[in-house]
């Protein structure tokens, strides 16, 4: 009998790769989100069209069945997760939330004992835009000191990838083709990466094993920001012009690190994650952007 799926967000980047997985698998997947994106699976799912803030109608959409796994891709602070756990308890055999390696300090090798949800306290829910670490860290505890519905948080890091919506990687690939200037504060910080295809293949084995708790889904071994920098620059046929201090306090650089900041992902590869290394598919993800 096929297993009811029900993935909440997922119709964009490695979202969309998981459902592709599920229906392989031949699993019955449902997908709950505003409508706004057309997924393009047609009749391939069931769909409903909620916003997740309003709470009477997500409990009303998914509470007349038993789901044996809910991906929960978009929950993003403390009360979407209470309610999450308000409306699932009783009928999600497994909760696999999509969380973040932002949970963590910036600091390299770290382990998922790193952060302890059990102990984590806040005075007050934060919203993604007013700290997303610290909103995230408070869906984490939400999560785990609940007894009512198994849950897993996936800590993944930079996801990268062809159809990456958010365009960090094309932002510093666009400034070197162009000959601008780019920050960098710290050109040897080392931080981790996870290609889409990776990340949607971790999730998919988190739906397939007895396993609960906090998990870091991230490619082997992260890159120094210098490397990266060096496989751009190969692939565009130019020099970064670097500076590091930033020229405005409005400047953005989206892997601007200071220090370290990458995971041990020495859980998941027990667990049978397999992830490709990442010079294997960075040079694929830049010759996109060209």
């Amino acid at each position: 009998m096929a297993r009811q799926i029900l993935v909440i967000g997922g119709n964009r980047f490695f979202g969309k790769r998981l459902i592709e997985k599920l229906i392989a698998n031949g699993d019955h997947v449902t997908v709950l989100n505003r409508g706004h994106l057309d997924d393009g699976f047609g009749n391939k799912v069931e769909r409903i069209i909620c916003d997740r803030d309003d709470q009477p109608k997500f409990k009303s959409s998914v509470q007349h069945k038993t789901w044996d796994i809910v991906y929960d891709q978009v929950c993003f602070d403390a009360h979407q997760a209470k309610a999450a756990i308000e409306i699932f308890s009783k009928n999600a055999k497994k909760f696999i939330f999509t969380s973040t390696v932002s949970v963590y300090p910036l600091k390299g090798n770290l382990h998922e004992d790193d952060f302890n949800p059990q102990t984590h306290k806040y005075d007050k829910i934060l919203t993604r835009e007013e700290n997303y670490g610290e909103a995230k860290r408070q869906c984490e505890a939400v999560f785990f000191n609940q007894n009512t519905m198994p849950v897993v948080a996936v800590r993944f890091p930079i996801v990268m990838g062809p159809d990456d919506y958010t365009e960090r990687l094309k932002f510093y690939v666009d400034k070197i083709k162009n000959s601008e200037s780019v920050y960098f504060p710290n050109l040897d910080a080392q931080m981790s990466f996870i290609h889409a295809a990776d990340a949607a293949e971790g999730l998919f084995l988190l739906g397939n094993i007895n396993f609960t708790g906090p998990v870091n889904l991230a490619s082997r071994a992260p890159l120094r920001l210098q490397e990266l920098i060096k496989f751009i620059e190969r692939n565009v046929g130019k020099k970064a012009l670097i500076h590091s201090e930033a020229k405005s306090s409005d400047e953005k650089s989206p892997y601007g690190l200071e220090k370290d900041w990458f995971v041990n992902v020495d859980r998941a590869l027990s667990l049978g994650f397999k992830p490709v290394e990442i010079t294997e598919w960075i040079v694929a993800v830049i010759k996109n952007y060209l």
